[in-house]
């Protein structure tokens, strides 16, 4: 076996990405950590990558975890493409589908906050949990939005993943600009809420997804979650 394939044990945990070396020699030295469901608790051990590392009984993963939020630019797809290379990631050079995926997907036409990540647990909990998530898209309509509809689809329960919280004109545009607030399963489930009411969504930005928003965050950059940002995920009930 090559040497290159022998690392620290703690060096191997913080690769994953759930912690740095130093809480991982922590964590080892607390019995919270087994090499093929043996209690490793001394420092400075060497494991080989292609051990079963576990952490509380978790099998660690064996690559690194990332979790990237992206303002998605219009004219980008949400997901990989053979004839198409404007993807989101292709705004994320270092990261290669399928090994990544988007939580939630908009539309090529769409614009806004986009979740992407290689951690196929997170991804999956978060999309079961997505009607629990508020969100806020800055909406542009077909026509002029009439007043006397803004009762009428706040109170409108024919959808069954959908719950609205506050919407109204965006302020200094034109009467077909909305802003809205709500607990949403998908996209679809806005545009058939609108088309309901013989409206179409020619323009979508997500601006708000949980406790993520664009601030700092110009269209087609992106960044990883902080810490506290991936906590609050994980906190989702």
């Amino acid at each position: 076996m090559s040497t290159t394939e022998i690392i620290r044990l703690n060096k191997f945990i913080s690769n994953s990405g759930i912690c740095n070396r130093r809480q991982a020699d922590d964590y080892i030295i607390q019995g919270r950590v087994t090499v093929n469901d043996i209690l490793v608790n001394k420092l400075g051990s060497k494991v080989s990558v292609y051990d079963k590392v576990k952490l509380d009984g978790n099998e660690i993963s064996k690559k690194k975890l990332e979790y990237i939020v992206c303002n998605k630019p219009k004219g980008f797809l949400s997901k990989s493409s053979k004839i198409n290379t404007k993807t989101i990631y292709s705004i994320l050079p270092t990261y290669k589908f399928p090994e990544f995926r988007s939580i939630d997907f908009l539309k090529k036409e769409y614009k806004g906050l986009i979740l992407i990540s290689n951690d196929m647990k997170f991804i999956n909990k978060i999309n079961l949990k997505k009607k629990s998530l508020n969100q806020i898209f800055h909406l542009k309509l077909n026509k002029n939005f009439l007043e006397k509809d803004f009762k009428l689809i706040k109170n409108f329960k024919d959808i069954e993943n959908l719950s609205i919280r506050s919407f109204n004109y965006v302020d200094g545009a034109e009467k077909n600009e909305l802003g809205i607030e709500l607990f949403i399963e998908t996209i679809k489930d806005l545009e058939r809420l609108f088309t309901k009411f013989n409206y179409k969504i020619i323009s979508c930005d997500r601006v708000l997804f949980y406790n993520i928003t664009k601030k700092d965050l110009k269209r087609g950059q992106w960044r990883n979650l902080t810490k506290q940002e991936f906590i609050n995920f994980n906190n989702i009930k």
